[in-house]
């Protein structure tokens, strides 16, 4: 019996972390699995597995600081002979890595749950350990470095998230801008286009133009302005611009285009 083995810990090298409550919650389940040497050669099936790399079976297993530790019964067999050798030499980068089938958060960087475990294997450079007898006290030194790295990753991907939203709406901004341009032009061609009277081209009649992108309803505005001044028989008098005064009371160019009519 090996007593107090490292199963697994709470952060894999692939890139995702386990949750705490996974891990406790999974304990049971750890209880009685096989131990092999290796992993399955078709990772598809781990199920399918020769007794010859059976090590043995796990028991006792406890949740200590972040990690799932355990016992392991070597049976009297290659395998297990294999597994204590390099127990006994501490050989460097061989550990223990399980295999579970788990759920994990939606964007795939945390295992919020293990389902099941199929077995926990002794291999070379395991995902979740990096020896047999892990610390029991703290953190691995190298957990906690990927740790900060996974951190600052997370705040970089953040960070360009903000930017590109950023970006997306000065772009959307830029867009209107030219729309608008594009817009006033065809709305300065059309009165041209249909050489409205100067007199009819008031302030507020350009803005009811260019309040509307569509051309169609630019020209039916444009023309009906035409048939109000065709209807008085002739043109209406020019009003002559004049310079704007800083007085309230000035006449706007549209009170100039109506007065024209009351005129009449």
């Amino acid at each position: 019996m090996i007593t107090q083995v490292a199963l697994t810990g709470g952060l894999s090298r692939n890139g995702y972390s386990y949750s705490n409550d996974a891990l406790q919650n999974a304990v049971p389940l750890y209880e009685g699995k096989p131990v092999f040497l290796d992993h399955a050669t078709n990772r598809s099936r781990p199920e399918d597995r020769s007794t010859r790399d059976l090590v043995g079976s796990i028991a006792n297993p406890t949740f200590k600081n972040g990690r799932i530790y355990g016992d392991i019964k070597v049976l009297e067999t290659e395998s297990g002979q294999t597994f204590l050798k390099l127990l006994e030499l501490e050989t460097p980068g061989v550990g223990m890595s399980h295999v579970v089938k788990a759920k994990r958060s939606v964007d795939g960087t945390i295992v919020e749950e293990i389902a099941d475990v199929i077995s926990v294997d002794a291999v070379v450079n395991p995902a979740t350990t990096s020896t047999f007898k892990e610390s029991v006290n703290s953190i691995d030194e190298i957990d906690e470095q990927r740790i900060e790295s996974i951190r600052l990753l997370n705040e970089q991907v953040s960070q360009l998230e903000t930017e590109q939203q950023s970006l997306l709406s000065e772009n959307q901004q830029l867009k209107d801008q030219l729309a608008a341009m594009l817009n006033k032009g065809r709305v300065h061609k059309l009165i041209n286009q249909f050489s409205l009277p100067d007199q009819a081209v008031t302030d507020f009649f350009v803005q009811q133009l260019e309040s509307t992108s569509d051309a169609a309803i630019q020209e039916q505005m444009i023309q009906d302005r035409l048939a109000i001044i065709s209807a008085t028989g002739e043109r209406t008098p020019v009003v002559h611009s004049q310079e704007r005064t800083s007085h309230s009371n000035a006449p706007s160019t549209d009170d100039l285009f109506i007065s024209s009519f009351r005129r009449k």
